[in-house]
């Protein structure tokens, strides 16, 4: 089966998101430009990952479970898992990771709780911009022992890994790269995605993936057969 995707969009709950970014109205931009499959990847938190699934299923779209981690390399990886339980669970041990320090949300941006009608219920109080105190192999053994996968995040981009040590390790092993500019010098699975921060940044689908099935199971097997297609030609995204 064939779904139209975009697998890294941010939440109102990421500071450098906007207030705007809220499960109905981000549900109807999706809806709206044909994507069927999204996957939710705020900074360093999965706390909003649950309302956004329970709305997102009303548009008859289906939500992949994941976070954007930052390692204390500076590098983002997108981790991605079988239920929205684990990676509730997974984010518990992330925010153990993360500073303690309080986020000043006039500076860097309001991480904002949100309930299924769109209403903000909360605050996240730990700063999330920032890396957790594990390097890339720790997050990789994290991740794999809940049974995640482990994507680097916008390679060729500020704060992907291409940027930040100039290469692409093989150690830790990686399922997939995000690439936001030119595909043609890569041998692995490539993943196209809006990144989006802003609604008017959901415009269009990002990915074709042909899968069994439109859930995480599905999108393994897509990804370990190379059967993720970037959609060229798309308005990317301006963050």
């Amino acid at each position: 089966m064939k779904f139209k995707g975009d697998f890294h969009v941010h939440t109102c709950l990421s500071p450098c998101a906007d207030v705007t970014m809220v499960p109905n109205e981000m549900a109807r931009r999706f809806f709206g430009c044909g994507v069927d499959w999204v996957g939710i990847t705020d900074h360093n938190s999965c706390g909003n990952v649950r309302v956004f699934e329970n709305v997102f299923s009303r548009y008859g779209i289906k939500v992949l479970p994941g976070i954007e981690i930052q390692s204390v390399e500076e590098v983002h990886v997108l981790a991605y898992f079988p239920s929205v339980t684990i990676a509730e669970e997974f984010s518990k041990i992330i925010k153990s990771h993360l500073p303690d320090v309080k986020n000043d949300p006039e500076t860097l941006g309001y991480q904002l709780l949100v309930d299924e009608a769109d209403h903000f219920i909360g605050m996240e109080e730990k700063i999330l911009s920032v890396s957790v105190n594990l390097d890339l192999n720790e997050i990789f053994e994290l991740v794999r022992k809940f049974h995640g996968l482990f994507i680097y995040a916008h390679v060729d981009r500020a704060f992907g890994v291409l940027k930040q040590l100039g290469f692409i390790p093989k150690d830790p092993a990686f399922d997939a790269i995000e690439c936001m500019g030119k595909t043609d010098n890569f041998e692995c699975t490539i993943f196209k995605s809006s990144d989006a921060h802003h609604l008017d940044q959901i415009n269009s689908p990002k990915v074709e993936i042909e899968a069994p099935t439109r859930d995480f199971d599905g999108f393994k097997i897509a990804i370990e057969k190379g059967q993720v297609f970037p959609i060229e030609n798309d308005r990317r995204s301006s963050y």
